[in-house]
C-alpha cells in the first residue's frame, strides 16, 4: 500500500489533460490511501488551489491553456507542499526548468503508475516526516536555518525553499566543510537514491544557491561540487 493502514487519506490534485491517464491515476491510486482530485486545464487547477491546499499536486509541464511551470510558479509564492511535476519523455531542460521552478521531483511521460506511486511515497514521507523541535538552529554566518519550521534566513530576509531545498540546506549546514556524497543527499532530500544521469539532486543545489546568493568564488560561503565525491558547504564561516 501506498501509506500504512493507520494512514489518513491525503488528498491530491492532479492537474493533467490526459484524461485517459487521470482516469488510470484514480484507479490505482484510490485504493492506497489517496483522494485523487481532477483539473484538465491550468486555469481549473488553480481554481482548486485557491479554494484548498492539497497533500500534493500532480503537475503535467504542457497544459492545454497555457505552460505548467507559470502554473508551478504562482502556487509556490504561497505554498510549500510537495509537488511532482510530469515532463516530455527526454527533454531534460522540462524537468530542469520543473525543478528550479519548485517542484520537488519529476517524473518523464511515459511511467508506470508503480514508479509514480513510489515517488509520492517518498515525497511525502519526507515532507510529512515529524520535526524533531529540540533540533537547534543552525548558523553560518549571515545564513540560519530552522530544521523544525523549515524557515531560511539570510541576514533579515526569509527565503523560501522547497522541502527538498530545505533538507539539502538542513544535511550540508551540520556538517560545514565536510563533502555529502549524492547518495546521501538523495536519500535525505528525496527519499530515493540518484538514479545515473539523473540532475535533480544539481538543480535542487543550483536554485539553493540562487536564492541564498552563494558566490563560488572568493572567501563567501558557498556551495561546491567536488566531482565523482559529492557536495561539501564550503567557506570563511564554514
Amino acid at each position: 500500500m501506498l501509506f500504512s493502514h493507520t494512514a489518513v487519506t491525503r488528498r491530491i490534485l492532479l492537474i493533467d489533460d490526459d484524461v485517459e491517464l487521470a482516469q488510470m491515476l484514480r484507479e490505482y491510486l484510490e485504493p492506497n490511501h489517496c483522494l485523487l482530485t481532477l483539473a484538465h486545464t491550468g486555469a481549473q487547477g488553480l481554481a482548486l488551489l485557491a479554494q484548498d491546499d492539497y497533500d500534493l499536486v500532480l503537475l503535467d509541464l504542457m497544459l492545454p491553456d497555457g505552460n505548467g511551470l507559470d502554473l508551478l510558479k504562482q502556487y509556490r509564492a504561497r505554498s510549500r507542499r510537495p509537488v511532482i511535476m510530469f515532463t516530455a519523455h527526454g527533454s531534460e531542460t522540462d524537468r530542469v526548468l520543473g525543478l528550479e521552478f519548485g517542484a520537488d521531483d519529476y517524473l518523464a511521460k511515459p511511467f508506470s503508475p508503480r514508479e509514480l506511486k513510489a515517488r509520492i511515497t517518498a515525497v511525502m514521507r519526507r515532507f510529512e516526516e515529524v520535526p524533531e523541535t529540540t533540533k537547534p538552529c543552525l548558523t553560518l554566518g549571515a545564513l540560519s536555518l530552522d530544521p523544525a519550521s523549515g524557515r531560511a534566513r539570510l541576514g533579515q530576509e526569509e527565503v523560501l525553499l522547497t522541502g527538498a531545498e530545505q533538507r539539502i540546506l538542513e544535511l550540508l549546514m551540520r556538517v560545514p566543510g565536510q563533502v555529502v556524497a549524492r547518495e546521501q543527499i538523495g536519500m535525505y532530500a528525496l527519499g530515493r537514491r540518484p538514479e545515473r544521469y539523473d540532475r535533480s539532486i544539481d538543480t535542487h543545489i543550483s536554485t539553493l544557491r540562487k536564492k541564498l546568493r552563494l558566490d563560488a568564488s572568493g572567501d563567501t560561503l558557498s556551495i561546491r561540487n567536488l566531482r565523482g565525491l559529492g557536495y561539501v558547504l564550503a567557506g570563511a564561516s564554514a
